[in-house]
């Protein structure tokens, strides 16, 4: 990838790749130019994500053949691979590069402890009564949020993973209610979750109370 001209073709499961992010924005790679395992098998990236915590930048692929693969950069080589019960949706470090949270098609939710590219599952939690597309972090990296098919998007503190709120999408209760992404504020200063429905909707919530929201 220190070309950034050239694109790379990296195999990184067996089946369909559905989120992809960069743990840190890596200063080395200014430009570059990534492919999915389509060249493969008809399997597709359906997002992409850039977090920050790790001392190297590392790329972590989830796929629907159950696993995570941890892929160094740009070396492009495989880190470590970690396997799950289900097919994986979407996984995210804690800014603070000491946490991980995977979730997938069910409503468990993986918790993980991280030290560098070592990761030691500590919790699995569950978030609502459907399978669950995303999860985030907040800046100081105490609470994370899941958002699942069924409308409900649930916040939890990671220091006693108690659940502090569940929220309903505008259309719960409705197909196109399906909580399709969710994320904290980036800066400390401003307490917001955000996060968008399967269709029109995209919801605001002040997290200091959980009960103002637009």
């Amino acid at each position: 990838l220190s070309d950034p001209q050239t694109t790379t073709i990296v195999r990184s499961g067996e089946s369909i790749n559905n989120f992809v992010t960069l743990d840190r924005a890596p200063s080395v790679l200014p430009c570059q130019w990534f492919r999915d395992s389509a060249a493969f098998a008809d399997d597709s990236v359906t997002s992409l994500n850039i977090t920050s915590g790790l001392e190297l930048p590392r790329l972590l692929v989830c796929n629907n053949d159950h696993t995570v693969h941890l892929i160094s950069l740009p070396s492009l080589e495989l880190v470590t691979k970690l396997k799950f019960p289900t097919a994986v949706n979407y996984t995210t470090a804690s800014p603070d590069g000491t946490k991980m949270c995977v979730v997938g098609d069910t409503n468990e939710v993986f918790l993980f402890s991280k030290h560098g590219d070592t990761f030691e599952k500590i919790s699995v939690l569950t978030a609502s009564n459907n399978t669950s597309f995303s999860c985030d972090w907040s800046q100081s990296s105490e609470q994370f949020a899941v958002g699942s098919q069924d409308g409900y998007i649930t916040v939890w503190d990671i220091r006693s993973q108690q659940k502090m709120a569940q929220l309903e999408t505008f259309q719960h209760g409705r197909s196109r209610g399906a909580c399709r992404n969710v994320k904290f504020s980036p800066s400390s200063s401003i307490d917001l979750l955000a996060f968008s429905e399967h269709t029109s909707y995209v919801n605001i919530v002040d997290t200091r109370s959980f009960e103002k929201r637009q």
